[in-house]
């Protein structure tokens, strides 16, 4: 039943619903096929018509001098409700069995949070306690949530009422007079407009600062082991570019269950592999339109000719030890140059080899990548087919395409579109490969993998003095703010701002990995 479940969540999409509905805190809420819906709170209301997001403010909210517009897309009204793929990542779900609610057959459904090596983020996911969902039997939407989390009277969120074959007015989707309308990504970047000017100007910067440090920079003092990167002219992709339908959704037949569930579960609560790491860099800024190099006063094209310099692929090697939440070490085979050669923690302290010092502190979540390969639940929040049968080695696995679709970005899927091949046994993720159009440009694998069964001791080199550690980026990583749902249009300076420090961390995190002078740590 649990996979079947799985599936249910999993393929429910609200741009294919019909619905009229009534929520349990007063507001209503009209959706059609198409991403169009309309959505009322008291005196705030609002929609899309199926391109733009308009939204019309109740008499309360304060007039900003101009035109006031944000930056987004289409997005699912309720989203706790009709995007329930939430409930999926690192979650144990147990059937309790069929009821009705809102006239409709319902699976009573109580998930909670099991033990992961991934970092979660609580306001996205499942709250420390038990949800209990009621998920319509048929569309997989949840009818209603309930949770837990310590409080006297759980949180509710339901559908008191619900028509799922209603009469629709196309025009009630149109924005009323007066309504806000929401920009694209494309027009707000667009020639003229102020967040185009303001994004132009600091990218354009931040890139080009970057570009200058990678071409004329001086070189480092320290060589790579020889042995410790290799070259590639490309990254080898053995699994092929996921085709793309125009809704971003990866073309072919559907996951099924099984595949699914497999997912779900996650990987095995040890295991020993060792990772093989691409990035193309090159490829990367192959993909980048010719426009985008005139874009930022030429900054961004100094950092793509800068880029494009560089060797195509680098290959990275380092040998890998799970032993569940907080507890693993990572031993890179090669000395980079800013950052440590081991990482190791158990669950209470970190420790971080550097050729002089070990330093110490906190115990800090397996990183992100590594937890993308033991752990791949997060997969099932985006549009997934295929699932074919295939050996990865000596190993069976599935070959699953992946495409974002409508969900936003992510570090874990910073690209349109990759292909993770899952060791059918153990369930963890043995290759995974990012695209840009038919261009692989990062790939993850992991070889010789075992599920670990003896105990796990940190194992750290003798004669090397032990410090606190300390980050000169500390008080940076304490001092950004989360980036908001909104830009709005007239705060320029803010954009600016935002999208230097975006833009140079992100190239500057993408470098340290792949300087052919040698391999750096992640900011």
């Amino acid at each position: 039943m649990t996979g079947e479940l799985v599936g249910l969540l999993h393929r429910a999409d609200w741009t294919r619903l019909s619905m009229s509905a009534r929520v349990s805190d007063g507001s209503t809420v009209l959706i059609a096929p198409g991403r169009r819906y309309r959505y009322q709170a008291g005196e705030y209301v609002t929609g899309c018509d199926g391109g733009r997001p308009w939204e019309l403010p109740g008499e309360d909210v304060d007039e900003v001098e101009g035109s006031v517009h944000w930056v987004s897309g289409p997005e699912p009204p309720i989203r706790e409700l009709l995007c329930p793929a939430w409930l999926l990542e690192s979650s144990r779900l147990e059937v309790r069995g069929r009821v009705r609610a809102c006239g409709r057959d319902a699976l009573d459904v109580v998930a909670t949070r099991r033990p992961s090596v991934r970092r979660r983020s609580v306001p996205a996911g499942l709250r420390a306690g038990p949800t209990e969902v009621l998920v319509d039997a048929e569309l997989g939407f949840l009818l209603r949530v309930a949770e837990m989390a310590g409080a006297a009277e759980p949180e509710v969120t339901e559908l008191v009422s619900a028509d799922f074959d209603p009469v629709i007015d196309p025009a009630q989707f149109r924005p009323p007079p007066g309504s806000l309308i929401a920009e694209g990504f494309g027009d707000a970047l667009g020639a003229g407009g102020p967040v185009w000017w303001a994004a132009k100007t600091a990218a354009g910067l931040a890139a080009g600062g970057l570009g200058a440090w990678i071409r004329y920079g001086p070189p480092c003092n320290r060589q790579p082991a020889t042995d410790a990167m290799d070259f590639e002219a490309a990254i080898q992709a053995e699994d092929p570019a996921p085709d793309l339908t125009p809704e971003g959704r990866p073309a072919g037949p559907p996951v099924s269950d099984h595949v699914l569930a497999l997912l779900h579960q996650g990987g095995p609560a040890a295991f020993t592999a060792t990772l093989h790491e691409w990035m193309d860099l090159g490829a990367m800024a192959s993909q980048a339109p010719a426009a985008a190099r005139r874009v930022g006063f030429g900054g961004l094209g100094l950092l793509l000719d800068a880029v494009s310099d560089q060797p195509a692929a680098s290959r990275l090697i380092s040998a890998v030890r799970v032993a569940g939440p907080g507890r693993y070490q990572i031993d890179h085979a090669y000395q980079p140059q800013r950052g440590p050669k081991t990482i190791a923690c158990d669950g209470q302290h970190r420790w971080q080899v550097y050729d002089d010092k070990i330093t110490t502190g906190p115990a800090q979540p397996l990183p992100g990548d590594i937890a993308d390969l033991a752990d791949p639940s997060w997969l099932l929040g985006y549009r997934l087919s295929g699932g074919t049968p295939v050996m990865a080695g000596d190993r069976p696995a599935y070959r699953v395409n992946v495409a974002r679709g409508q969900a936003g970005w992510s570090f874990s899927l910073m690209f349109p579109a990759a292909v993770a091949v899952v060791d059918a046994e153990l369930g963890i993720v043995l290759r995974l490969t990012y695209y840009i159009g038919a261009k692989a440009v990062q790939r993850q694998e992991l070889r010789d993998s075992t599920s670990e069964t003896g105990g796990f001791q940190v194992d750290l080199p003798a004669g090397l003095p032990t410090v606190e550690e300390t980050g000169p980026f500390d008080d940076f990583k304490q001092a950004r703010a989360p980036r908001p749902a909104r830009i709005p249009l007239n705060l320029a300076g803010l954009v600016a701002r935002h999208a230097a420090a975006e833009a140079a961390r992100a190239a500057l995190n993408l470098w340290r990995r792949v300087d052919t002078r040698g391999p750096h740590n992640d900011v």
